[in-house]
């Protein structure tokens, strides 16, 4: 079993324990690389797993963790935004195991789709603050591994290194570094995050100019905090980069 059971579960069932294995075979494959599913069986294996058994899955497979959810609908979204912008070259950083760079590039084959990840969340503690580490000793967490093609790079090495139209971030780490991508030589930095104090900084790039995305990229959009019954936590932001006409404060 490649998910240890939650700590501090009350009610070990197996009718949950039977939901979280269910949401692991949408999630994976045997080999542990990530799957591309439909978005009516993800929905399924959510909504049939607690909130705390599906936020679980995501966290402590062996596999690694996963924050956005994508489907194979939503790819098709994202890839007919792209279109819409006009924009040929792309780059996903902070991109982990490379799944949404890779499933992008085969859904719109005109795009040239680069990924780049430092890898500082390679082990564990690297994604884990000391409150997390004191509560899960023993758990046997793994760490963001990187896929195939995925760049041993920086998110500003990346750029100057590929020169994209456009930088994709999704579920940016806490700090500054959508700022950072903001204020780089690109035309449009597009950020998939969620509602409250959970990625990126908003109070250092909210005051750039950007359009609120709320159309099918929003509202097909699941991550590991979403359910059936709840309004959905993703948010796109379109910033104007520093290449852009119109980029600058509010």
């Amino acid at each position: 079993m490649t998910v240890p059971p939650p700590v501090d579960l009350r009610r070990a069932t197996s009718r949950r324990r039977a939901a979280r294995e269910a949401l692991e075979a949408v999630l994976w494959d045997r080999e542990g690389h990530r799957r591309l599913p439909s978005e009516r069986a993800l929905r399924r294996a959510l909504e049939a797993c607690a909130p705390r058994d599906a936020w679980w899955v995501c966290e402590a497979s062996s596999y690694g963790p996963c924050y956005l959810l994508p489907t194979r609908p939503w790819v098709r979204a994202l890839a007919a935004e792209l279109t819409r912008l006009g924009v040929h070259r792309v780059l996903e950083v902070c991109a982990g195991d490379g799944l949404l760079a890779r499933s992008l590039a085969r859904a719109a084959p005109g795009l040239r789709v680069h990924a780049a990840d430092d890898r500082s969340w390679e082990a564990p503690e690297g994604r884990m603050s000391s409150e997390d580490r004191a509560l899960y000793q023993g758990v046997p967490f793994g760490g963001l591994r990187a896929g195939a093609g995925v760049e041993p790079l920086g998110a500003l090495e990346a750029i100057a290194r590929h020169a994209p139209e456009l930088v994709l971030v999704s579920w940016a780490p806490p700090g500054p570094l959508v700022e950072a991508l903001i204020l780089a030589p690109v035309r449009y930095v597009l950020e998939l995050g969620v509602d409250g104090d959970v990625t990126g900084d908003s109070a250092l790039t909210w005051r750039y100019r950007k359009e609120f995305l709320d159309g099918p990229v929003e509202a097909r959009a699941l991550c590991r905090l979403d359910r059936a019954d709840e309004e959905p936590r993703t948010r796109v932001t379109l910033y104007y980069g520093a290449a852009h006409p119109e980029h600058g404060p509010e």
